[in-house]
């Protein structure tokens, strides 16, 4: 049957019992009598919903993986003149701040996103979100276990200018540095737009990606912008934050780990230049 097929909400419902069995997830229509015997929560599950839309019910227990594995098999049409039904198509209609969101591990992914509610996420974190997610699913998850394995253990510089473009490198200062990007941000940046961006970037499971892409920049940038005269943030962080110049935190020597007072390093400062003489390890 064509899956251009449109069908209403009382044709589907006529289909419900176990030797006939069709169900609506965002707005599309799903033969799953031959699915019944197969699927891991049993065919009671599903009979409960039969001849329904049953899309609550999907998202509270189910990753949308789940149809792409599964969906192009059993799907026969769709509702009405309904699209696809997912707040992530389209930026306008985001959606309850607290509906469900991904794969909903429990004790992994963020409460919130398991429809807890919370009194800091808005409109503009859900939005982030999406927009986070999306870098992460299109630029690391397809290359993360490459990267992990590679023997030179260093990430593609093009990776850094994709991540600029996304906004993911801007907020490495501790707010959005708009004198520095011409990139947009979120509206009312704040520190849960941060956190949503650590769960978001963490889904890789590769500390060494987190730490590769976003760990340099996040301990290395801040001193020099809030610091730094205005030729060197101009000089600096611009190109940072492009993605064009990577930056790091030289800390940590043989003798002092990571304590700042006791570094042994000198910088000497020689005419327009400055003489630097120590040992530096584990450079950041």
């Amino acid at each position: 049957m064509s899956t251009t097929t449109t069908y209403t909400l009382q044709e589907v419902s006529q289909h419900a019992t176990q030797n006939d069995c069709w169900i609506v997830v965002h707005g599309k229509v799903y033969d799953v009598t031959k699915f019944l015997a197969e699927h891991p929560g049993g065919l009671k599950v599903l009979l409960a919903e039969a001849g329904k839309d049953a899309t609550e019910k999907f998202d509270l227990f189910h990753s949308r993986s789940v149809l792409d594995q599964f969906g192009a098999e059993l799907c026969i049409g769709t509702v009405g003149d309904s699209h696809d039904g997912n707040a992530d198509d389209d930026d306008n209609e985001v959606g309850p701040v607290n509906a469900p969101y991904g794969d909903l591990v429990p004790f992994g992914d963020p409460n919130w996103y398991q429809t807890f509610n919370s009194p800091y996420y808005k409109e503009t974190h859900v939005k982030w979100r999406k927009r986070v997610r999306a870098f992460v699913d299109e630029h690391i998850m397809p290359y993360v276990d490459e990267w992990d394995r590679s023997p030179e253990h260093r990430l593609p510089r093009s990776l850094f200018k994709a991540a600029s473009a996304a906004g993911i490198l801007q907020p490495s200062c501790g707010t959005w540095p708009t004198d520095y990007t011409d990139v947009e941000g979120p509206k009312d940046w704040d520190a849960f737009h941060a956190l949503v961006l650590i769960d978001e970037l963490s889904r890789c499971a590769s500390g060494g990606v987190i730490w590769g892409l976003a760990g340099g920049i996040s301990i290395g940038l801040p001193p020099i912008w809030r610091f730094g005269s205005d030729y060197l943030k101009q000089k600096v962080v611009r190109e940072c934050l492009s993605g064009d110049k990577i930056i790091c935190l030289a800390i940590t020597e043989p003798t002092t780990g990571s304590d700042v007072a006791n570094i042994r390093t000198t910088a000497r400062r020689e005419g327009d230049y400055y003489i630097v003489n120590g040992n530096k390890k584990f450079i950041t």
